[in-house]
């Protein structure tokens, strides 16, 4: 009992720890690589140093990344690449946790999108959480219930639940998606003095 609750602490402790250094080790590895490969010819070409050239050029980077990848014949070719990745026990689990988080706030067309912030009407309290589906539940008596799939953070915003619950206990808010992420990282201090029921 006691050696499972140990493993069980360790593997949780690694799912959090590991996205974040992945994360932090991969935008590190990017900024040094731009910086190192444009920063010299800019250099000379200006004739100084240029503080900063290395983020700019890095968020260019990812932009047009955003832009050329998103469709065609490149976005099939990313497509190839990430089941690749994918067939790697735990990188593939890794990378796949992070991206859907991340696609969940950075494209409300994605599936699993988080659509809305709402405040999620759970057994002896309420917490925040974000939308991210509605369905509807046929009954065999034919009688149906309209639902919603609410993911509730529980560890910074990668690591939580998703909880199903009846539409009624759903309260959407008028905050935005970047607005409730500001609260939950803020442990709540962020929250306005009113917030407004939708």
């Amino acid at each position: 009992m006691f050696l499972r609750v140990i493993r069980n602490k360790f593997l949780a402790g690694l799912v959090i720890v590991i996205p974040i250094v992945v994360t932090v080790k991969a935008l590190s590895w990017l900024f040094l690589t731009v910086d190192s490969l444009f920063g010299p010819s800019l250099e000379s070409f200006f004739g100084r140093r240029l503080p900063g050239v290395g983020v700019a050029m890095t968020l260019a980077i990812v932009f047009l990344s955003g832009v050329l990848f998103s469709k065609g014949p490149l976005n099939r070719l990313l497509g190839t690449l990430e089941e690749l990745v994918d067939a790697v026990p735990l990188v593939g689990t890794v990378y796949g946790a992070i991206k859907k988080v991340l696609q969940g706030f950075g494209n409300p067309e994605a599936p699993g999108a988080f659509q809305r912030f709402v405040l999620a009407r759970l057994p002896g309290r309420t917490t925040p959480g974000f939308l991210t589906g509605t369905f509807t539940l046929a009954r065999p008596d034919g009688s149906s219930q309209a639902l919603c799939t609410v993911y509730i953070p529980t560890n910074h915003l990668y690591v939580g639940d998703v909880v199903v619950l009846p539409r009624a206990d759903v309260i959407e808010t008028d905050l935005t998606v970047e607005d409730g992420v500001s609260l939950i990282l803020s442990a709540g201090a962020s929250v306005p003095p009113t917030l407004r029921q939708k």
